[in-house]
């Protein structure tokens, strides 16, 4: 099957066996599964996990900041860190669902393999240009297509699943840092530098949810100047550290009242002390009131 579009037809008939619900489907290998949804979905905020996506059918379009990304059939969406944005899901029917194959971001992971190849070839001279953003865009060819059918195929031996896909997703991360915009990713990786601040301070507003988060804090943390961090934050993120930690802290909420907290309850585990600007913030940021949110899950 060396036809590429005979392989995109294979992917997306994998992506059908193993997407028996909407939204996210979990497999027996970790950190790997698909995301389908059967109908078109409007402008949302939302907040993507750090992943690789590859779109097999259907359309998204992620608004980040000001810039606009569009996915289509044959594209991979790469996801350093936790993304605030607003997602819509075109060209997306029961008939013929949008269909996205993903496995779970690991940087500690994609450093280890990225030292393998140092290794081999040493360190990558520094490119033309370096685009520090969280998210990450390239078109898919057959050396990361091929592992993540691989990987759909070893789901029906779970032995075979348990002994190879480990193997198949360093392959994924080697595919990843081999491509064309590979260089680039290897450069920053490699330096550990300001993506890296940005990174720890990215993971520190994810685990202090409750507590107040200043942009002073934040910059004395990773050793760097208020401006230079605020700068380059913005630059990773697409948003003002305050912006992202108050997206991070409102989807959280959102997450806990579906499973069942009160709106008060869940606006005050993630930080907010005020009933009344946490039912602001929240209605302004999803268009609708906590107490609407298990109602809006129909039409999410």
């Amino acid at each position: 099957m060396n036809d590429p579009q005979n392989k995109i037809e294979q992917f997306v008939s994998l992506m059908e066996l193993n997407s028996p619900q909407e939204d996210l489907n979990y497999s027996m290998i970790e950190n790997f599964g698909t995301l389908k949804s059967s109908m078109p979905r409007i402008r949302h905020p939302s907040c993507d996990p750090p992943a690789i996506f590859i779109v097999g059918q259907g359309s998204k379009t992620c608004f980040v900041g000001n810039q606009k990304h569009e996915f289509k059939p044959g594209d991979v969406l790469v996801l350093f860190h936790p993304m605030a944005m607003e997602t819509e899901i075109m060209d997306a029917s029961p008939e013929k669902p949008f269909l996205a194959a993903g496995i779970a971001m690991d940087l500690g992971r994609m450093a280890n393999v990225l030292m393998r190849i140092d290794q081999i070839e040493g360190a990558v001279a520094k490119p033309a240009s370096v685009n520090p953003s969280n998210i990450f865009s390239i078109p898919l060819n057959d050396n990361l297509l091929d592992p993540f059918i691989r990987l759909f195929k070893l789901l029906s031996t779970p032995r075979d699943a348990k002994m190879l896909a480990d193997s198949i997703i360093d392959e994924i991360y080697y595919r990843l840092l081999s491509d064309e915009r590979g260089n680039e990713l290897r450069f920053l990786l490699q330096q550990r530098g300001d993506i890296q601040r940005i990174s720890k301070a990215v993971d520190y507003i994810h685990q202090n949810l409750d507590q107040t988060i200043s942009v002073d804090l934040l910059a004395e943390m990773v050793h760097m100047g208020k401006t230079a961090f605020y700068e380059n934050f913005k630059n990773v993120m697409h948003l003002s550290p305050l912006q992202y930690a108050k997206s991070v802290r409102l989807h959280e909420a959102q997450k806990l009242i579906k499973e069942g907290k009160r709106a008060n309850e869940a606006g005050y585990l993630v930080g907010y002390k005020s009933p009344a600007q946490f039912s602001r913030e929240y209605k302004r940021h999803f268009g609708f009131a906590p107490s609407a949110t298990v109602a809006s899950m129909s039409i999410g």
